[in-house]
């Protein structure tokens, strides 16, 4: 079995493909930043590797003898020209024989997030290569929404009536692992949603029926959303990249609905319902 090499196993979608890795008995290697945090507990069949995508001198101890890789840009990393570029050509450089890439839906045809340039450096180099373009995460409705939905009973985003493709990180991980697992996905692109897309009022309406009390979608403009945010503690950085993302969902580009997820999974993937009952203890009061 090839070396497996996974970057983001503390966010939401690299910590769904470890875990999906770990169910099913898969070994594999995990780049983190410190090591010694995970050295006393119980991973089985884990290997923790010192890695810093921004620190070069961490590559060649942390990929020695790995032959695949799960690559997740870093949320606060947007350089791609001095950050992923140069981890890109040492994976070339090493003969990487899979690059499993965590990209966005529709960013073919938006050159505006990191992942766009990321994708196209990829498809520059020799590393065969897939793009995972998965729809918006149902798990944002945790982070960062749980607390106005646990104390204001509130579900507090700036989407309008715009209808979203939702998809379960959970499901999103599964199918990674399995893209690396096997050997037919080599220079492809897999644009993963939910089975159907719904507005947030009608998650308010799962949500009410799954938790026994009234959740309401407020939809505030996006200037108002801002400013909000910023005053409860966002950092501003991430306050913009919410709003630009809201905005996105706004305009319609996330209501996009494929099978190519209940292709993969050889099921149909998780529902909103699904989610909420599944998770529901984050937002009981």
């Amino acid at each position: 079995m090839a070396k497996i090499f996974l970057t983001g196993c503390s966010g939401n979608v690299g910590g769904a493909v470890a875990e999906y890795m770990t169910k099913e008995d898969h070994d594999f290697i995990a780049g983190v930043r410190s090591p010694g945090k995970y050295a006393k507990k119980d991973h089985t069949g884990i290997e923790f590797r010192k890695f810093d995508i921004e620190d070069q001198s961490t590559y060649e101890k942390a990929l020695e003898g790995v032959e695949k890789i799960f690559l997740v840009r870093p949320p606060q990393i947007t350089d791609v020209e001095g950050v992923f570029k140069p981890f890109i050509a040492y994976c070339e450089k090493i003969k990487i024989k899979h690059l499993v890439f965590l990209s966005l839906l529709g960013v073919e045809k938006n050159p505006f997030p990191p992942h766009h340039k990321i994708e196209k450096v990829i498809l520059a180099s020799d590393i065969p290569y897939t793009f995972i373009r998965p729809s918006f995460f149902m798990q944002n409705l945790i982070e960062p929404h749980s607390k106005e939905i646990r104390e204001r009973n509130e579900i507090y985003i700036p989407s309008g009536k715009a209808k979203i493709s939702f998809i379960d990180t959970e499901d999103i991980g599964e199918i990674i692992a399995r893209v690396l697992l096997e050997d037919h996905h080599l220079n492809k692109a897999y644009t993963l949603t939910g089975g159907e897309a719904i507005d947030y009022y009608e998650v308010a309406k799962v949500m009410s029926d799954v938790l026994k009390r009234k959740i309401t979608y407020v939809n505030p403009g996006l200037l108002k959303f801002r400013k909000t945010i910023i005053k409860e503690g966002i950092d501003k950085a991430f306050a913009n990249v919410m709003t630009v993302l809201y905005l996105t969902t706004k305009l319609g580009m996330a209501k996009q609905v494929t099978t190519t997820a209940e292709t993969l999974l050889g099921r149909k993937p998780n529902t909103i319902r699904d989610f909420v009952e599944h998770h529901k203890s984050v937002w009981m009061k």
